[in-house]
């Protein structure tokens, strides 16, 4: 069962309409004694700053839940845009540490780029994964970032997008998963994504 993190940041509602129109069940998780089984996905949406949402969650008592939510094998995760941005070690937006369960920071744009990087653009899959199924190349997905993840292991990425250079658009680390992009705001392209998360096992 899917558990969407509600701490205030992030279209919650939006990501459960999709759920509900193909009578998938989901779980609005608004406190940290909300997130026990039979939840064993969790998706962690995100708008705004980096900073923000670290505190957000440590203020709701989250922090160290998740932490230990993403050491269960059987469990899942999907960190969308901040979400994403989050589940790395620090982020040159502000000052907080992040989840630091997959390794990487945070890098803002060249200031020689127009930002943020607002719009559709296209995934490049460097790695199979069921996150993908039905997915093809020239599916479009919505973008509104100024940073973007970056991780010294190559391991851990799965896509590649393009704005003025190549930046990961999805990453991930065992069953736990990070997309730059905006699922609920990406049509019948995001809507797979989202579907195919919940089937993943």
């Amino acid at each position: 069962m899917i558990g969407i993190l509600n701490y205030g940041l992030g279209n919650i509602y939006a990501l459960k309409n999709i759920f509900d129109e193909s009578n998938i069940n989901v779980k609005i998780i608004s406190k940290s004694s909300e997130l026990t089984p039979p939840i064993n996905k969790l998706i962690i949406p995100g708008v705004g700053s980096y900073d923000n949402a670290i505190r957000k969650i440590k203020d709701l008592n989250f922090f160290e839940i998740i932490n230990n939510f993403s050491n269960e094998k059987r469990n899942f995760i999907l960190g969308i845009c901040v979400g994403m941005q989050i589940l790395g070690d620090y982020s040159e937006e502000g000052s907080e540490k992040g989840l630091q369960i997959i390794p990487g920071s945070v890098i803002k744009f060249s200031k020689d780029y127009i930002v943020p990087n607002m719009g559709w653009n296209k995934i490049k899959i460097i790695k199979e994964n069921e996150l993908f199924k039905n997915i093809n190349e020239n599916d479009m997905f919505y973008f509104l970032h100024s940073y973007y993840f970056k991780t010294s292991k190559l391991d851990n990425i799965l896509c590649y997008s393009k704005y003025y250079h190549d930046f990961p658009s999805v990453i991930y680390k065992n069953n736990i998963f990070g997309i730059q992009f905006h699922p609920e705001k990406s049509h019948s392209a995001g809507k797979k994504i989202l579907i195919n998360f919940n089937n993943l096992t």
